[in-house]
């Protein structure tokens, strides 16, 4: 019999559901998410039988992270050993990798008060950048913090399991933190694991320079955290963190959309900024399309909008091959960090979704505005 995320697990009363799962599970738009959701979680091994229950009731945009995670891994050919509930995934062959996800979250008891956070599409661009900007450095260092820490029953830590030991581990993360939690992108992660920031600058020629600066700790509010986690004594066993800012119901949504599983009358638009190729680009690019409104040879993937940050320092690092489906991130001897793309990237982006007779004239006209207001042409 096949399962569904969406029938109520044991124990799980219609009082328990989060506001979250409960719109998303009712909304016509998502009908196409939920359907691709419902085709990845049927391979899905849930080891701890918690899966579901944590998606309908407070752990849903973890829970989604994680199936876009796994997904992600299954699209390039991973085998995966689930038979331990830890760490998450546990990747096999020639160079295995242990992966644990973990998620930024807002503080106990409260929700981010996003009225949309069901479809994780709202980007709110938040009043103070800069607090915002030292909130999530600090949530993030939290998260990663709570894993290197974790010890079981046995005392052990996830590298340390039988199962592990000697496999190179990793931690997975994405911020959920408040409702601008995901604008948030990888260069910031990067200043605080390699504890460097990149300055641009222009040489006579107009060319750009970048300089590394030195970052010795992060503040927000009353609290400081050092920077620079990879080399520390506590991070030796870490090889790597993932990141990404669109593990969301948004991407199941275009991709079930691309593969046509979405009803008639609804239409999506996407929206945002992403890298530009141009080595002389200090500035993001403004994109804007249509889902759908192109060849099956460009739909996304599940890979696309995940990063791996190497630790230089680790004692058991990932094998080159690892993981190089995901854009890979290297420092070097100069300071600098090495880039290797291997999907489209997008910084970050909006998905507005659109329902009813004349949707996809609205999602075109959604997409047009956007990239006229942010071009500085109408």
């Amino acid at each position: 019999m096949n399962r569904s995320l969406f029938d109520l697990a044991r124990k799980v009363t219609p009082e328990k559901v989060s506001r979250e799962f409960r719109d998303f599970s009712g909304a016509h738009a998502y009908t196409a998410a939920r359907r691709l959701m419902d085709e990845t979680f049927a391979d899905f091994p849930d080891v701890d039988h918690s899966f579901v229950r944590e998606f309908q009731t407070a752990g849903f945009s973890a829970r989604v992270f994680e199936l876009a995670l796994f997904a992600a891994l299954r699209e390039q050919g991973k085998e995966l050993d689930r038979t331990s509930p830890a760490p998450d995934f546990l990747t096999t062959g020639d160079t295995p990798v242990a992966i644990e996800a973990t998620t930024t979250n807002p503080p106990q008891g409260e929700t981010t008060g996003d009225e949309d956070v069901a479809a994780a599409v709202r980007r709110l661009i938040p009043d103070d950048m800069e607090e915002a900007q030292a909130e999530f450095t600090m949530q993030i260092g939290k998260a990663l913090r709570r894993k290197i820490e974790h010890r079981d029953a046995q005392g052990h830590a996830y590298w340390e399991k039988p199962h592990v030991d000697g496999v190179p581990f990793v931690i997975a993360v994405q911020s959920f933190h408040n409702p601008s939690a995901l604008i948030h992108t990888v260069s910031s992660l990067a200043t605080y694991l390699y504890g460097i920031r990149d300055i641009a600058t222009r040489d006579s020629h107009g060319s750009l320079v970048l300089n590394s600066q030195v970052v010795t700790e992060h503040r927000h509010k009353d609290k400081t955290i050092p920077s620079g986690l990879f080399a520390h004594p506590e991070a030796e066993y870490l090889a790597a963190v993932i990141f990404t800012n669109s593990a969301t119901v948004s991407k199941f949504a275009r991709m079930g959309t691309e593969r046509g599983y979405g009803p008639d009358d609804v239409a999506i638009a996407r929206v945002g900024l992403a890298y530009d190729p141009d080595p002389n680009a200090s500035l993001a690019v403004p994109f804007g399309y249509v889902v759908g409104d192109y060849g099956p040879e460009e739909h996304e993937t599940f890979s696309e909008g995940f990063h791996v940050l190497h630790n230089p320092w680790t004692r058991t690092p990932v094998a080159p091959s690892a993981l190089d489906g995901f854009t890979e991130h290297r420092l070097q001897l100069d300071g600098r960090l090495l880039t290797t793309f291997r999907q489209p990237d997008y910084f970050v982006s909006r998905t507005p979704i659109y329902q009813g007779k004349g949707a996809l004239n609205a999602a075109h006209h959604h997409a047009q505005e956007y990239l006229a207001r942010a071009t500085g042409h109408r």
